[in-house]
């Protein structure tokens, strides 16, 4: 993104954590956090348990560039996966294909090549949201839970059609027509990992990933004094993921946080604690990713430069031997 566009998403950022602050109340939210002695302490296991997110996120990663032959040893794709985590906030994630340019950068490999990992993370994420959101299916709004229910039977759709023989024509979807170039060469990498021996194991990681998420939720609301089920966080937390996902705005503001706290109350949580415990685990779960993708974003710069420098000197001594 353009310097303009980074200004305008941190002007969101600030009017989404203000609408939050008003909507519960400025003195209130002050009140619930500094008379909640283990608030830091929620938001310090939350931000531990979207570590754990990235973690089974990045073991998925691996198994799909395993799977697609991509030799990339740890110290290539640990980095470039991290990095990308930095693009969360660009929208629809389509930022993200970016790891198959590092990656061609350091490896040769094509990106065509790499593309179809790229899809399928965002695909299995889908696909293992929408269970994980389904989990709670009797307690979410009856509109909500027909919505993840869509949601799921057209991730699946999609993902089996672009790995059938009629996957072309699935490269005019919205949802893989900005991919279409490098995805056109990619149709026997897609069928790879759409078979169910990919299929399982990698949407298994993904459930698992974003559960973790929604137990941050939970121990974050915990640390702020108030009192929700395991059950009820985690389908909550993954419906807010994918309504943010529908909005197609950078990092699913708006649409995240909205639905988050409407959730959270209609569970009976206080307003402020609903917006206080939606903010926090938006800066655990988003904004530290951000952070820490956009650390590892400016590592690849730099080394990559290096090894321009490197390959230049060492092309320049062959010359003039």
């Amino acid at each position: 993104m353009n310097g303009r566009r980074w200004l305008l998403l941190g002007l969101l950022t600030v009017a989404v954590f203000g609408g939050l602050l008003a909507y519960g109340d400025f003195t209130q939210v002050g009140r619930t956090l500094f008379e909640s002695p283990a608030a830091y302490t929620g938001f310090a296991a939350g931000a531990g348990l979207a570590v754990v997110n990235y973690a089974l996120r990045y073991l998925r990663w691996s198994m799909y560039l395993r799977a697609l032959g991509i030799n990339a040893p740890a110290s290539v794709s640990a980095p470039v996966f991290v990095a990308g985590l930095a693009l969360s906030i660009t929208p629809g994630k389509v930022g993200e294909l970016l790891k198959s340019v590092w990656l061609q950068q350091r490896t040769g490999t094509p990106v065509a090549a790499s593309a179809p990992a790229v899809v399928m993370e965002r695909l299995t994420d889908v696909i293992s949201v929408a269970l994980l959101g389904l989990t709670g299916v009797l307690l979410l709004p009856t509109a909500i839970a027909l919505a993840i229910g869509g949601l799921l039977l057209i991730g699946l759709a999609v993902g089996l059609l672009a790995a059938s023989r009629y996957g072309e024509k699935s490269l005019e979807l919205p949802v893989l027509r900005r991919w279409r170039e490098p995805l056109a060469q990619s149709q026997d990498g897609l069928r790879r990992l759409m078979a169910p021996r990919m299929l399982v194991p990698a949407v298994a990681l993904g459930f698992l990933a974003w559960a973790a998420e929604g137990l941050a939720l939970w121990v974050i609301i915990k640390g702020l004094g108030d009192e929700v089920a395991i059950v009820v966080a985690l389908p909550i937390s993954a419906a807010a993921a994918l309504l943010g996902a529908v909005t197609a705005l950078p990092g699913g503001l708006v649409g995240f946080e909205g639905s988050m706290v409407a959730l959270l109350g209609q569970a009976g949580l206080p307003a402020a604690t609903a917006a206080l415990a939606t903010l926090l685990t938006r800066l655990a779960t988003l904004w530290l990713a951000v952070v820490v993708g956009g650390l590892a974003w400016l590592w690849l710069i730099r080394t990559g430069r290096r090894r321009a420098t490197a390959l230049a000197s060492e092309t320049g001594a062959t010359r003039e031997s």
